[in-house]
C-alpha cells in the first residue's frame, strides 16, 4: 500500500506536470501571439517606401503615324549611291552626303573620309546583280533587304543586308538619306 509520503510526491508531480502543461500552453500561446502581430504589421502597417506621385505639365510624346508609301525614286537612288559609295568604300566624300546622323556614328567628315567608319563594306568589283525588296515603304522611312551576288568564281560570299531609309528635312530641304546598314545574319560559315 502506497505510504502518505508517496501519495503526497504523486500529487506533486501531478501538479507540477499540470502547471509545466499550463506554462507551455502559454509560451505557445504567446509566441503564436507574436508571429501574427508581425505578420499584422507586414500586412496593415504604413509602407514608408511608398513612391511619390510626381504629374508632369510636359505634353506625352505620341508617335508619328506611318504612313504607307511606294518607294519614292529619290530613295530608290540615294540607296544604289549607297551601295555604290559608302560599302564599296569608294567617293567617300559624296556617301557623307548620303548616310544619315545614326550611320554617321558621331564620326566627323575627316574621320569619315579615311574609310574606317561603321558602314559594312563589300567588294563590289566582284558584284553580278544587287537585288532587292523593299520591306516596309512609308512617306518618311523605308526598309529594304539588299542581296549583294558575287560572280560565279568568286571568293566573296553572297550577303543580305538591312538597308534603312529616313526622309531628314522639312519642306524644299528635306531629302532621303541611309540611316542604318546591317547584316541579315552575321555567322561566318567554313567553306
Amino acid at each position: 500500500m502506497p505510504t502518505v509520503k508517496a501519495a503526497v510526491r504523486a500529487s506533486d508531480a501531478r501538479a507540477w506536470r499540470g502547471v509545466r502543461m499550463r506554462r507551455r500552453a502559454l509560451w505557445g500561446v504567446a509566441g503564436i501571439a507574436g508571429i501574427l502581430a508581425v505578420v499584422a504589421l507586414f500586412l496593415f502597417g504604413p509602407n514608408t517606401n511608398a513612391p511619390r506621385e510626381h504629374v508632369s505639365n510636359v505634353p506625352a510624346d505620341v508617335p508619328e503615324t506611318l504612313v504607307k508609301a511606294p518607294l519614292s525614286d529619290e530613295a530608290r537612288h540615294v540607296a544604289v549611291r549607297f551601295v555604290q559609295t559608302a560599302v564599296a568604300r569608294k567617293n567617300l566624300d559624296e556617301a557623307w552626303e548620303l548616310v544619315g546622323p545614326k550611320l554617321r556614328g558621331g564620326l566627323s567628315r575627316s574621320e569619315w573620309l579615311t574609310g574606317n567608319n561603321p558602314v559594312v563594306p563589300y567588294p563590289i568589283n566582284e558584284l553580278e546583280v544587287a537585288p532587292y525588296k523593299i520591306d516596309e515603304s512609308y512617306t518618311k522611312s523605308a526598309l529594304l533587304e539588299v542581296a549583294l551576288l558575287p560572280r560565279k568564281g568568286s571568293e566573296v560570299r553572297a550577303q543580305i543586308f538591312f538597308l534603312e531609309l529616313i526622309k531628314v528635312g522639312t519642306g524644299t530641304k528635306a531629302h532621303w538619306v541611309v540611316d542604318n546598314w546591317v547584316p541579315r545574319a552575321s555567322v561566318v560559315l567554313p567553306r
